[in-house]
């Protein structure tokens, strides 16, 4: 439950229910959603506290007893052997795992949904199985008139539940108008069962009537974007969602998804005779085809709703959970009815004695073929980072192990004050902009101008930004007048840091050139505000480009720091103007002045260190050539080198971003931890592996006290037998920075690139590092051996 980090609605959730039950109330009358859950989960953490497993926990607990809740109907419905399966297959929904894993009141409106259309179905029965006048009708009315209600102080999407139940009420009762019999007692029975239905409908409304002026006002003022879409692909997405969940795509899980409709088929089939039908449930008392066709309408019915209204959106999505309950009954009853079939086949091969075997295990196979796609789904959702919810956990780790005193935050979106806060315990200023919506231009200028004035470096929060700042201009403001080093991706939330410059960003090109990059842009020079940087602080360039002609392409703009080895200590790769100044908009002859921050990796050696700048086109990869008076053509430009300082205080280990926390003690020098992948693939670290592949390695050393010793350093690649296929022995840094230049406490990056020779089998195997005195002597122990490394 606490593998992945609450996301802003959840930490919303846990915000509003750590108030008082006046404050949950007056909170939710300006949300998007009624109090009930809150009411819950209020209770819940004054019981198990706030920790992110104790918050997710209550919706846990629903979706385990929402297994059961199937069970019960679908028995009800249909038969014993229906409902195991159903139950079953609701276990392992990856939809409905999925949020019963999430603080949030989902799985709640699903359970209550059901809960509703269980005792409809009981009231129902009661009234089929005599005239009405019996004290358990009156039981099961109370309790669907309490479940009903209850889903509806839940969440305003429960109407579309109203309505299966109503239509399936009115279907009903017609047929039971048609029926033999006494004409007039007939009509005088029917017409006693509507206006008792009318009823049970009008208590709903009367209870729902205080908060319904609220709901009103909330569902058609609450501000919310039109997505475009496609009808016919996204119905499939639909379609994927309540099969295998929001864990795999479309295009992947054909196969599995052409079962699953060959099962919803194979469940439409009635038995022969319903009468004589022997698998038909000994409680079943209504006709399998109203049963049938209310899980039908209750699948169908809110998907239907949700695009005739016009009320798509990605985001509303998870409102089709309450349809993933009977998609799974659906697909229940066709196993088990195929099932059937396989076991009573008649013809063909059951002729022969392996006929009905045979049968059998073709369906066996089909069902372990979706119970292995579901078992896929349901792994990429705990072990994809793909899949991830929103990592504000580690958004605000970063923060606080990079952030300095002088630092501020900005988040765009009021919406996440309460999930930011929830991560971070800092004492950095937190802003929130625009503090209103719709934008107003002239106060967020001021707010923004007063920040800076203010702040060192501001690390900006980016989420739902279509919604609270369409047009950019929080990000545009910074992009212009501060050095943005950092756009990093959180899942779907976005940091930003921009380091904000003493004085205002140079217009004037302290390093003037007239560099063509393939005669379609010059670089006409560049500004550096100071030619040092701290490791672990950022660097800030100013570029001055120019296009000589139209340009029909979108190009990046590529800074690197290198060391003397050509190992990247720091990189930023973006459009120009952060993104905000795309290549197609430059005007021919247009002068345009472009800041980049380079952030100086943590751990980065103090010295000299080289400056490559460059082009190459978004779509290809291609790097635009490089022309310069009196030099050979090249893909890069080699500006004036830099020097980077040691820090004041060594970095704390979350600010070095390791993969793999390690911890090997050699008396002079300690391994912090170390990073491997496939060189160049820094941000995609899990690209496979391959013979003749460069397997990129970072170490990183502190050195607890000085030492005049200097250090040598053992690689290789060992199998699981124990040979070694590459070997490399170097001093940390290739000797430019040697232990005894370290001092005590310092922190080091030290990076090595290590060629895979192409006769290398694939197979699993493992880094050895060994150290020993650069000028002989024995080696110490214990050896560092990496974690297992696949190379295909």
């Amino acid at each position: 439950l606490d593998g992945q980090s609450l996301w802003a609605d959840e930490g919303n959730s846990v915000a509003l229910a750590g108030r008082s039950l006046a404050d949950i109330t007056y909170g939710s009358a300006y949300d998007i959603h009624p109090p009930l859950y809150y009411y819950l989960l209020h209770f819940w953490v004054r019981l198990f506290g706030t920790s992110e497993f104790a918050v997710r926990s209550l919706s846990a607990v629903i979706g385990t007893l929402l297994v059961g809740l199937i069970f019960l109907l679908s028995r009800r419905l249909f038969d014993s052997q229906v409902g195991l399966v159903a139950a079953f297959l609701s276990a392992i929904s990856p939809f409905q795992v999925y949020y019963s894993q999430e603080a949030r009141m989902y799985i709640l409106l699903a359970a209550l949904s059901a809960l509703s259309i269980y005792f409809f179905h009981k009231f129902v029965e009661v009234e089929a199985a005599d005239t009405g006048r019996q004290p358990p009708l009156y039981l099961w009315a109370g309790l669907y008139v309490l479940a009903t209600v209850l889903a509806l102080y839940t969440h305003y999407s429960f109407p579309f539940i109203l309505l299966v139940e109503n239509l399936v009420y009115a279907f009903w009762l017609s047929a039971e108008a048609r029926r033999g019999g006494g004409r007039g007692r007939r009509r005088e029975l029917i017409l006693g069962r509507a206006l008792r239905w009318a009823a049970l409908q009008l208590t709903v409304v009367l209870l729902f009537l205080p908060w319904l002026p609220t709901a009103y006002r909330q569902v058609t003022t609450w501000p919310t974007s039109h997505q475009a879409y496609s009808l016919l692909p996204t119905l499939a997405d639909v379609y994927r969602l309540l099969c295998l969940g929001l864990s795999v795509e479309t295009p992947e899980t054909v196969g599995a998804l052409v079962i699953f409709a060959f099962f919803i088929l194979a469940g439409s089939f009635s038995p022969v005779d319903e009468a004589n039908d022997q698998s038909a449930s000994p409680l079943q008392v209504l006709p399998w085809s109203l049963c049938y066709g209310l899980v039908v309408l209750w699948a169908a019915l809110p998907t239907v709703l949700i695009f005739a209204l016009g009320l798509f959106r990605e985001t509303h999505l998870k409102f089709l959970l309450v349809s993933s309950l009977p998609f799974g009954l659906l697909v229940g009853l066709g196993i088990v009815n195929t099932w059937r079939i396989a076991s009573e086949w008649r013809a063909g091969l059951s002729r022969s004695e392996f006929g009905q075997p045979a049968a059998r295990v073709v369906v066996l196979l089909l069902v372990a073929f979706l119970l292995l796609a579901s078992g896929q789904s349901l792994l990429n959702y705990y072990c994809d980072p793909q899949y991830a919810r929103d990592d504000y956990r580690g958004l605000a780790r970063y923060v606080a192990a990079t952030a300095d005193s002088n630092d501020a935050i900005i988040l765009n979106a009021p919406g996440q004050q309460e999930i930011f806060g929830y991560y971070y315990k800092g004492d950095l200023p937190i802003y929130p902009l625009p503090q209103q919506r719709p934008l107003d231009p002239g106060q967020t200028r001021r707010d923004l101008e007063a920040i800076v004035s203010q702040h060192a470096k501001v690390f900006a929060v980016l989420w739902a930004t279509d919604e609270s700042d369409p047009g950019r201009f929080v990000e545009g403001w910074l992009d212009e007048r501060t050095y943005k080093a950092l756009d990093t991706w959180y899942g779907n939330v976005r940091l930003a840091v921009y380091a904000v410059p003493q004085a205002s960003p140079t217009t004037e090109m302290t390093h003037p050139l007239s560099v063509s990059l393939s005669d379609k842009v010059m670089l006409l020079g560049y500004s550096f505000l100071s030619q040092e940087a701290y490791a672990g602080d950022i660097l800030q360039l100013t570029l001055f480009w120019q296009a000589l002609t139209a340009l029909d392409e979108r190009y990046v703009v590529f800074v690197h720091v290198l060391d003397a080895d050509g190992h990247i200590v720091g990189q930023r790769d973006t459009e120009p103007g952060g993104g905000a100044m795309l290549t197609p908009t430059w005007q021919p002859g247009q002068t345009i002045a472009d800041n980049y921050g380079v952030l100086i990796s943590h751990g980065t050696p103090p010295g000299e260190y080289r400056v490559k700048v460059g082009m190459y086109a978004l779509d290809s990869g291609t790097r635009l050539p490089v022309s310069q008076v009196g030099q050979s053509p090249d893909d890069s430009l080699t500006l004036e080198p830099i020097r980077i300082l040691r820090p004041k205080a060594p970095p704390p280990l979350e600010a070095l971003d390791m993969q793999h926390r390690a911890t090997f003690d050699y008396g002079d020098v300690k391994l912090l931890g170390y990073d491997f992948y496939k060189l160049g693939y820094t941000h995609q670290k899990e690209e496979p592996l391959r013979s003749g592949d460069i397997l990129h390695l970072d170490l990183y050393w502190q050195a607890p006290g000085i030492t005049d010793m200097d250090w040598q350093l053992g690689l290789q690649l060992v199998d699981k037998g124990g040979q070694s296929w590459a070997i490399e022995e170097e001093r940390p840094m290739g000797g430019s920075y040697g232990t005894s230049l370290w001092q005590a406490g310092e922190v080091v990056r030290d990076q090595h690139d290590l060629l895979i020779p192409p006769d290398v089998p694939a197979g699993r195997y493992h880094l050895v590092g060994q150290v020993r005195p650069s000028a002989g002597g024995e080696t110490l122990s214990p050896p560092f051996e990496s974690e297992e490394l696949v190379i295909r």
